[in-house]
């Protein structure tokens, strides 16, 4: 009878993945840059802050990017900023421009963000907002502002919500919310669908949530992206006790996996004001936090607490150079970060030289410093070296894809045996994607497309798994797997990385479709990780927590934010390619 349910049970997952994710329901491959639009226009939402009285005239500076060849720097003068179809005073700037390593015909020849400033008078007041219209390549801008103000003028000071004033946090007084239809084209990273239409910004009942058990295609990641994010800003329910509220500005570990750029993808694609909102007050308080060495001082020196992921995108979103002195900072971080991989080294875990290569790609990107760019040079190349053997030194009879070490450097499992953490090289891929996008290296993508070996071998369907309330097997990751495709080590709990370990499948099967050599496993273990990630969402949704001081959307721990959502926000553009 064990047997009989347990093949019942795989039957009905099997007819739910064909429902959610039908194999026709893909589109033909589309480029990782997203086409150059040489004209356009988007409408931008201006939202007043509480501080903001009506019939009061503000600054208001905000960043618009364009895909890669939209714009060049000669056009800069036909961005024109339009109130009711009537052009206002704008001043208009090249703020960053796309930069690439090896290509001089794309390096520096095209827009990737304007930087805009103007001043608004309101004649609405919080909540509401009004709206205006950025245009572009078609008409000369006639009202053009020629001096540039300092953008943290029209800032003011945090003193009520998720921060205070004691906590020295500043924000705009008027919000620039773009599209998310724009912003999701990939040009701040990698390109994402947007929300599908019908999701509120506002937190959703769990009980209405939890009443469904699948929604439609991937709509559940959407909604639970949403609805989780109020969770860990600490507006999830009035009921929740304060011990089981999330610690953010005491305690360094909801921080590990950046917070602050798990809620920037959200914005990107929600169009959402309250997770801009969100995201530029935790940048501003974490930047608060990063010491002279780049570190994160709520935390002893520990590099892998330090990001400039999120201060790129406050500079790119709101104009603020406030952040740009602290990129520098992050990097140094890194600085005794071996990205060589020798049998010698006391650590190496995919984690830290990951996020190394992540640090210095966007300093690339932001400030396009030749060190830097060298530097993002030579970490891909140690990478591709070690996935290659590390010049003979690993297991002949290894798992292609993974970056294998010991467990001594790893710090965990076997101490002698050499594993791969498939968790930890989700934020490897990661970096490696952003790589990529300054590259187009074959390399590069067969890199990326190759670790989708190791997640294959790394991924097992069990039923001893933590969602007790779904009785069937489910796909998941081993924590450690060893070099032969043996598990290491292996918990009940590894399911809370179906998410982000099938970000890298979905990622491999990408890669394998523009290498012309499609690898459709890939796409069916991608999709055999959400499904694994949709159970989840059902498991941590529970409606009636709140009366007893808990969570209704729990996120436990409270960095598990950052591990899911950070690096995910490009999967269903992916495997419905």
């Amino acid at each position: 009878m064990l047997r009989m349910n347990k093949l019942v049970s795989l039957v009905v997952a099997i007819v739910l993945c064909l429902t959610l994710f039908p194999v026709a329901s893909y589109a033909a491959l589309q480029p990782y840059h997203a086409p150059a639009e040489t004209s356009g226009s988007i409408t931008v939402k201006l939202h007043p802050t509480e501080n903001v009285a009506t019939g009061s005239n503000q600054l208001v500076t905000f960043g618009v990017p364009f895909p890669r060849g939209s714009v060049t720097a000669a056009n800069l003068s036909k961005i024109r900023v339009l109130k009711n179809g009537v052009e206002i005073p704008a001043y208009v700037e090249q703020q960053t421009p796309w930069r690439h390593l090896t290509n001089a015909g794309i390096d520096g020849q095209s827009v990737r963000v304007a930087r805009i400033q103007i001043h608004y008078t309101f004649s609405v007041s919080y909540p509401n907002y009004e709206t205006i219209t950025v245009e572009w390549g078609t008409t000369a801008r006639s009202q053009n502002v020629t001096s540039f103000e300092e953008p943290r003028n029209g800032w003011h000071q945090v003193t009520s919500g998720t921060f205070v004033a004691a906590d020295n946090v500043f924000e705009p007084n008027v919000y620039a919310v773009l599209p998310p239809e724009h912003l999701s084209k990939g040009m701040l990273r990698a390109r994402m669908d947007p929300f599908v239409s019908g999701i509120s910004d506002t937190r959703d009942n769990p009980t209405v949530m939890a009443a469904t058990e699948h929604y439609p295609g991937y709509s559940e990641y959407d909604y639970s992206s949403k609805n989780f994010f109020y969770t860990i800003i600490n507006e999830d329910d009035p009921g929740v006790s304060a011990n089981n509220l999330n610690p953010y500005k005491s305690d360094y570990e909801p921080w590990l996996y950046d917070r602050s750029s798990a809620m920037y993808v959200l914005y990107m694609r929600s169009g959402s004001f309250k997770a801009l909102r969100e995201a530029v007050r935790a940048t501003d308080f974490y930047k608060n936090h990063i010491r002279p060495d780049g570190s994160f001082d709520l935390n002893s020196f520990d590099p892998k607490y330090s990001y400039d992921e999120s201060m790129a995108y406050t500079y790119w979103l709101t104009g603020d150079n406030n952040v740009l002195s602290k990129i520098p900072l992050i990097v140094s971080a890194y600085q005794n970060v071996a990205t060589r991989w020798t049998p010698t080294l006391n650590m190496f875990t995919e984690r830290h030289v990951g996020f190394k290569l992540l640090a210095n790609v966007v300093a690339y990107e932001v400030l396009g410093d030749t060190a830097y760019k060298n530097k993002v040079t030579e970490i891909v190349g140690d990478f591709i070296w070690h996935q290659n053997g590390a010049g003979g030194q690993m297991p002949a009879n290894r798992i292609d894809g993974g970056l294998y070490h010991t467990g001594k450097q790893h710090t965990e499992g076997s101490r002698n045996a050499y594993l791969a953490s498939p968790w930890m090289s989700a934020l490897l891929v990661d970096a490696m994607v952003r790589a990529y996008g300054v590259s187009e290296d074959p390399g590069t993508a067969d890199f990326i497309k190759r670790m989708g070996n190791m997640v294959k071998a790394a991924s097992r369907s069990d039923s001893a798994h933590q969602y007790d309330t779904y009785s069937g097997a489910l796909m998941y990751p081993d924590y450690l797997m060893k070099a032969d495709g043996t598990k290491d080590m292996r918990s009940n709990s590894d399911v809370q990385h179906a998410i982000d370990v099938g970000s890298i499948a979905a990622w491999a099967y990408y890669f394998s479709l523009v290498q012309g050599t499609p690898d459709t496993t890939l796409k069916q273990l991608a999709n055999d990780l959400y499904f694994t990630f949709d159970i989840g969402v059902n498991y941590w949704t529970r409606p009636t927590a709140p009366a007893s001081g808990n969570t209704a959307f729990r996120v436990s721990p409270p960095r598990k934010y950052g591990w899911e959502y950070r690096t995910s926000g490009s999967f269903s553009w992916l495997v419905t390619q």
